[in-house]
C-alpha cells in the first residue's frame, strides 16, 4: 500500500513553490500540514535564535530555500538515499552556511547598538576649541566592549577604528552607545567619515549648518550625510 502522505521532498519544495495538487492535499490532510508548519517554524526559530548572536542581518530566506530546492532536485535525480535526515535539518544547515558566508558590512553601525549620543554642549563649546586627543582616545576596555557587542574577534590594528558616530568635535559623547567598530578596508571607511566630520565642524562653526542638524544627520545616516554635504555619490 502506498503512503498517502506527502514526502519530505514534496513538503520542502512547497516552501518555495505553490503546487495546486499539494495544496489540495494539505487542505485535507492535517498530518502533512502539521509537518509543513514544523519545517517553516524551524526556519523562523533558527533565524530568531541566531539573529542576535551573529550581530548582523540574516540573509533573505528565499535564496536559501531556492538553494535547498536545487539540492533536493539534484539528490532526487541521482536517486540519493539520504532522506533519513529530516528536511528541516537540511534547511537549518543551509541557512547557517548562508549566514556565515555573508559578508558583514560595518560601514554603518547597527542602530540597536549604536544609536548615537551627544553631550550637553553649546555651539561656543564646540567651536571654541577642537576636541583634543585625550577626548578622542577611546579607552582600551571600552574598545573591547564594543568589539564584543558586535561579535568581532579580529581586532588587529588597522582592521577597525572604534569610532564615534557623533564625533566629539560635534559634541559626541564618550559612550558605548556612540561607538562602533568602523572598518578601514571598505569604500565607506573611517577615513571617509573623518572627512565628513571635518566638513560638518566647519559648516557648524561658520553658521551654515545648525549643530543639532549636524548631529542628527551624522547619527542617522552618516553615508547619506557625506553624499549630502560633499554633493557626490561616492567618496573621492
Amino acid at each position: 500500500m502506498s503512503d498517502p502522505h506527502l514526502t519530505q521532498q514534496d513538503l520542502v519544495l512547497l516552501l518555495d513553490s505553490d503546487s495546486d495538487a499539494a495544496r489540495r492535499h494539505l487542505d485535507a490532510c492535517p498530518f502533512c500540514l502539521a509537518r509543513l508548519q514544523e519545517i517553516e517554524n524551524t526556519f523562523s526559530l533558527f533565524a530568531a535564535r541566531h539573529q542576535g548572536s551573529l550581530n548582523q542581518q540574516l540573509p533573505p530566506a528565499a535564496p536559501a530555500r531556492a538553494a535547498l530546492r536545487t539540492r533536493i532536485e539534484q539528490a532526487a535525480s541521482r536517486n540519493h538515499s539520504s532522506w533519513w535526515l529530516p528536511a528541516y535539518g537540511f534547511a537549518a544547515c543551509l541557512l547557517l552556511f548562508a549566514i556565515y558566508n555573508q559578508p558583514v558590512d560595518l560601514s554603518k553601525p547597527k542602530m540597536t547598538l549604536t544609536p548615537g549620543e551627544a553631550r550637553n554642549v553649546s555651539l561656543n563649546d564646540v567651536c571654541r576649541e577642537r576636541a583634543n586627543d585625550s577626548v578622542r582616545v577611546v579607552p582600551a576596555s571600552l574598545q573591547q566592549q564594543v568589539f564584543r557587542e558586535y561579535g568581532i574577534n579580529d581586532t588587529r590594528p588597522g582592521a577597525y577604528e572604534v569610532d564615534y558616530l557623533i564625533t566629539p568635535e560635534l559634541g559626541g559623547a564618550n559612550s558605548i552607545r556612540n561607538l562602533w567598530p568602523e572598518p578601514y578596508s571598505s569604500v565607506w571607511n573611517a577615513h571617509v567619515k573623518d572627512a565628513l566630520e571635518e566638513r560638518l565642524h566647519g559648516l557648524v562653526c561658520s553658521g551654515q549648518v545648525d549643530l543639532a542638524t549636524a548631529q542628527r544627520d551624522i547619527s542617522t545616516d552618516w553615508i547619506g550625510a557625506y553624499k549630502k554635504y560633499f554633493h557626490t555619490e561616492r567618496p573621492d
